[in-house]
């Protein structure tokens, strides 16, 4: 809760003029019998008014100093203040239910109550620090402006292959360009491929050539690429998953159907979400072989 700035009451102010009166009246009478009946006062008797006098300012002081009675939440619009667009949205949205309010049908109203719903979880999902972005390319534009936001120095990528389309149409090809231009600008990019047994036999030094190429471009360009086959970690599937870390800023977690189409894509600014994904990340590198180590091992066999 929050505290408010010092402040006195209506009540603390009647009782400090009530109190300040009582101590004036009472010097003013004082004054009047001394000098009516020629009497000497005692040296206690004016200390003690003079100390009622002082105790009366004191108090005064001590009213003026105390902080207000703590508030129990704070108002939308105090909150938001130093958010503008936040704001804006707030008086959008307040204004449009007023307008609702105001339709009679009662089906209407029911159907907005369910879209309403599904609106206020959404928004609590955002609340909270993540951003979904459901059965479109959309999230693209989030990740290329995170990708290029001042300060990052690095993004480690996990890529769990298992088609020869993923990341080769149109918007995938854009999305590997940028990887490149980040690394032209002196961005640290890892990624680690998870590759079935299709793509990358048993037994077999490289890739299948079709992947092979792919990675080798990446490789050529500046990122560090290393490869696990997925058999060596069926047995840890949390592991096996489409996910990248962007700094120590968010991770992201890209769910992809069969065909390498995008189901989901969460974008998670959580602390704990970023500790997770790291954890994975170190778990992975147990398993990976650099491709680099891949090429040399090929070398030594010719």
């Amino acid at each position: 809760m929050k505290i408010g700035t010092p402040r006195i009451g209506p009540w603390d102010r009647l009782c400090v003029v009530r109190g300040a009166a009582i101590v004036v009246l009472a010097a003013v009478v004082l004054a009047a019998l001394v000098y009516a009946a020629k009497v000497t006062v005692a040296p206690s008797t004016i200390v003690a008014a003079l100390l009622a006098a002082l105790l009366s300012v004191t108090l005064m002081r001590y009213l003026r100093a105390r902080p207000a009675k703590p508030t129990d939440e704070p108002t939308p619009a105090r909150t938001l203040r130093a958010h503008p667009d936040l704001l804006c949205a707030h008086n959008s949205l307040s204004h449009s239910l007023c307008q609702l309010a105001g339709q009679g049908d009662e089906i209407l109203r029911d159907c907005a109550a369910v879209r309403l719903a599904a609106i206020e979880d959404e928004l609590r999902t955002l609340a909270k620090g993540r951003v979904v972005f459901t059965g479109t390319e959309a999230w693209r534009t989030a990740y290329e402006r995170i990708l290029r936001s001042p300060g990052l120095g690095r993004y480690f990528s996990v890529a769990w292959l298992r088609s020869e389309d993923y990341w080769r149409d149109a918007p995938g090809r854009h999305s590997m360009q940028l990887n490149y231009d980040l690394i032209q600008l002196g961005v640290r990019i890892e990624r680690t491929l998870i590759l079935n047994d299709f793509f990358w036999p048993p037994g077999a030094t490289l890739p299948a050539k079709v992947i092979c190429q792919w990675i080798e471009e990446q490789y050529k360009r500046g990122i560090v690429i290393r490869m696990i086959r997925e058999s060596q970690i069926a047995d840890e599937p949390e592991l096996l998953a489409d996910f990248g870390l962007y700094g120590h800023r968010a991770t992201g977690q890209l769910d992809l159907d069969e065909t390498c189409r995008t189901v989901r894509f969460t974008l998670d600014f959580t602390p704990g979400a970023v500790s997770l994904a790291e954890e994975r990340w170190r778990r992975l590198l147990l398993f990976a072989v650099s491709f680099r180590e891949v090429l040399d091992r090929r070398a030594r066999t010719r």
